[in-house]
Protein backbone atom coordinates (compact mmCIF):
# COMPACT_ATOMS: atom_id res chain seq x y z
CA UNK A 1 0.00 0.00 0.00
CA UNK A 2 1.27 3.45 -0.90
CA UNK A 3 2.14 5.77 1.95
CA UNK A 4 1.71 9.56 1.82
CA UNK A 5 4.80 11.71 2.39
CA UNK A 6 5.39 15.44 2.77
CA UNK A 7 8.58 16.58 1.05
CA UNK A 8 9.92 19.92 2.25
CA UNK A 9 12.67 21.40 0.08
CA UNK A 10 14.29 24.26 1.94
CA UNK A 11 14.11 27.73 0.49
CA UNK A 12 12.53 27.27 -2.92
CA UNK A 13 10.23 29.93 -4.37
CA UNK A 14 11.02 32.30 -1.52
CA UNK A 15 12.04 35.65 -2.95
CA UNK A 16 13.77 35.62 -6.32
CA UNK A 17 16.18 32.73 -5.73
CA UNK A 18 15.65 29.02 -6.29
CA UNK A 19 12.55 29.40 -8.45
CA UNK A 20 10.84 26.12 -9.27
CA UNK A 21 7.60 25.93 -11.26
CA UNK A 22 5.46 23.72 -9.04
CA UNK A 23 3.30 22.32 -11.87
CA UNK A 24 6.44 21.23 -13.70
CA UNK A 25 7.89 19.69 -10.54
CA UNK A 26 4.64 17.80 -9.96
CA UNK A 27 4.71 16.42 -13.48
CA UNK A 28 8.34 15.33 -13.13
CA UNK A 29 7.63 13.60 -9.82
CA UNK A 30 4.77 11.71 -11.46
CA UNK A 31 7.18 10.70 -14.24
CA UNK A 32 9.59 9.49 -11.53
CA UNK A 33 6.93 7.05 -10.35
CA UNK A 34 5.31 8.90 -7.46
CA UNK A 35 1.52 8.79 -7.27
CA UNK A 36 -1.07 11.35 -6.18
CA UNK A 37 1.45 14.20 -6.40
CA UNK A 38 0.16 17.46 -4.95
CA UNK A 39 1.77 20.77 -4.12
CA UNK A 40 0.68 22.95 -1.23
CA UNK A 41 1.27 26.66 -1.61
CA UNK A 42 4.07 27.96 -3.82
CA UNK A 43 6.80 27.52 -1.22
CA UNK A 44 7.78 24.03 -2.28
CA UNK A 45 5.68 21.76 -0.11
CA UNK A 46 5.09 18.57 -2.09
CA UNK A 47 2.96 15.59 -1.14
CA UNK A 48 3.56 12.25 -2.83
CA UNK A 49 2.48 8.65 -2.43
CA UNK A 50 5.14 5.99 -2.67
CA UNK A 51 4.91 2.21 -2.40
CA UNK A 52 8.17 1.27 -0.74
CA UNK A 53 10.42 4.28 -0.55
CA UNK A 54 11.23 5.58 2.91
CA UNK A 55 11.34 9.29 3.76
CA UNK A 56 15.13 9.54 3.33
CA UNK A 57 15.00 7.93 -0.12
CA UNK A 58 12.22 10.25 -1.21
CA UNK A 59 14.07 13.32 0.08
CA UNK A 60 17.20 12.29 -1.86
CA UNK A 61 15.17 11.64 -5.01
CA UNK A 62 13.46 15.05 -4.91
CA UNK A 63 16.74 16.77 -4.06
CA UNK A 64 18.40 15.14 -7.09
CA UNK A 65 15.47 16.08 -9.35
CA UNK A 66 15.54 19.72 -8.21
CA UNK A 67 19.26 19.88 -8.92
CA UNK A 68 19.17 18.17 -12.30
CA UNK A 69 15.99 19.73 -13.69
CA UNK A 70 16.07 23.23 -12.20
CA UNK A 71 19.69 23.74 -11.08
CA UNK A 72 18.36 24.29 -7.56
CA UNK A 73 20.56 22.71 -4.91
CA UNK A 74 18.72 22.66 -1.61
CA UNK A 75 18.31 20.06 1.10
CA UNK A 76 14.99 18.27 1.39
CA UNK A 77 13.45 16.81 4.52
CA UNK A 78 10.58 14.34 4.30
CA UNK A 79 7.98 13.11 6.79
CA UNK A 80 5.19 10.58 6.45
CA UNK A 81 1.61 11.74 6.80
CA UNK A 82 1.42 10.04 10.19
CA UNK A 83 4.55 11.85 11.35
CA UNK A 84 3.12 15.23 10.33
CA UNK A 85 -0.12 14.49 12.16
CA UNK A 86 1.85 13.44 15.25
CA UNK A 87 3.71 16.78 15.19
CA UNK A 88 0.41 18.64 15.16
CA UNK A 89 -0.92 16.50 18.00
CA UNK A 90 2.18 16.95 20.19
CA UNK A 91 2.26 20.74 19.95
CA UNK A 92 4.61 21.18 22.95
CA UNK A 93 4.40 24.99 23.05
CA UNK A 94 0.62 25.28 22.83
CA UNK A 95 0.47 26.96 26.25
CA UNK A 96 2.44 29.99 25.02
CA UNK A 97 1.58 30.24 21.31
CA UNK A 98 -1.03 32.83 20.34
CA UNK A 99 -0.42 33.13 16.57
CA UNK A 100 0.19 30.14 14.26
CA UNK A 101 2.05 32.30 11.74
CA UNK A 102 4.71 32.96 14.39
CA UNK A 103 5.01 29.37 15.53
CA UNK A 104 7.58 27.34 13.59
CA UNK A 105 8.29 23.67 13.39
CA UNK A 106 11.83 23.00 12.23
CA UNK A 107 11.98 19.56 10.69
CA UNK A 108 15.43 18.09 11.30
CA UNK A 109 17.17 15.60 9.01
CA UNK A 110 17.96 13.35 11.96
CA UNK A 111 17.77 13.22 15.73
CA UNK A 112 20.42 15.63 17.04
CA UNK A 113 23.00 14.75 19.66
CA UNK A 114 21.38 14.78 23.10
CA UNK A 115 24.19 16.87 24.63
CA UNK A 116 23.78 19.54 21.94
CA UNK A 117 20.02 19.57 22.55
CA UNK A 118 20.47 19.83 26.32
CA UNK A 119 22.95 22.70 25.95
CA UNK A 120 20.62 24.61 23.64
CA UNK A 121 17.56 24.06 25.83
CA UNK A 122 19.48 25.20 28.94
CA UNK A 123 19.94 28.68 27.42
CA UNK A 124 17.52 31.57 27.85
CA UNK A 125 16.01 32.45 24.47
CA UNK A 126 13.46 34.96 25.78
CA UNK A 127 11.12 36.19 24.51
CA UNK A 128 11.22 33.18 22.19
CA UNK A 129 10.44 29.66 23.36
CA UNK A 130 12.05 26.42 22.16
CA UNK A 131 11.14 22.77 22.49
CA UNK A 132 13.04 19.95 20.79
CA UNK A 133 11.46 16.53 20.51
CA UNK A 134 13.16 13.89 18.41
CA UNK A 135 13.53 15.23 14.88
CA UNK A 136 11.54 18.43 15.38
CA UNK A 137 12.42 21.74 16.96
CA UNK A 138 9.40 23.88 17.87
CA UNK A 139 10.03 27.63 18.01
CA UNK A 140 7.64 30.33 19.24
CA UNK A 141 8.63 33.71 17.81
CA UNK A 142 6.37 36.32 19.48
CA UNK A 143 8.17 39.19 17.72
CA UNK A 144 7.77 37.54 14.31
CA UNK A 145 9.65 35.02 12.24
CA UNK A 146 11.94 37.62 10.64
CA UNK A 147 13.14 38.72 14.07
CA UNK A 148 13.88 35.24 15.41
CA UNK A 149 17.30 34.32 16.71
CA UNK A 150 16.31 30.65 16.63
CA UNK A 151 16.38 30.40 12.83
CA UNK A 152 16.80 27.14 10.96
CA UNK A 153 20.40 28.16 10.18
CA UNK A 154 21.14 28.75 13.86
CA UNK A 155 19.58 25.43 14.82
CA UNK A 156 21.53 23.64 12.09
CA UNK A 157 24.79 25.10 13.35
CA UNK A 158 24.08 24.32 17.00
CA UNK A 159 22.61 20.85 16.44
CA UNK A 160 24.71 19.65 13.50
CA UNK A 161 21.71 18.63 11.37
CA UNK A 162 19.84 19.94 8.32
CA UNK A 163 16.66 21.85 9.17
CA UNK A 164 13.76 23.37 7.31
CA UNK A 165 10.93 25.26 8.96
CA UNK A 166 7.20 25.52 8.33
CA UNK A 167 4.84 27.67 10.34
CA UNK A 168 1.94 26.12 12.22
CA UNK A 169 -0.73 27.52 9.91
CA UNK A 170 1.01 26.05 6.86
CA UNK A 171 1.34 22.67 8.56
CA UNK A 172 -2.35 22.62 9.32
CA UNK A 173 -3.13 23.35 5.64
CA UNK A 174 -0.75 20.62 4.56
CA UNK A 175 -2.31 18.10 6.95
CA UNK A 176 -5.70 18.54 5.28
CA UNK A 177 -4.16 17.32 2.01
CA UNK A 178 -2.29 14.36 3.45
Amino acid sequence: MAERHLVMPRGINVGTRNRVPMAELSSMLTDEGYADVATVLQSGNVIVSAESSGPDQIAASVQRLLSEAFDVNVPCVTRTADQVRAVLERNPLQEVVTDGSRYLVNFLSETPDSEAVAALLAEDHSPEALAIEGTEAFVWTPDGVKATTLSYAYLEKRLGVVATARNWNTLQKIATKL
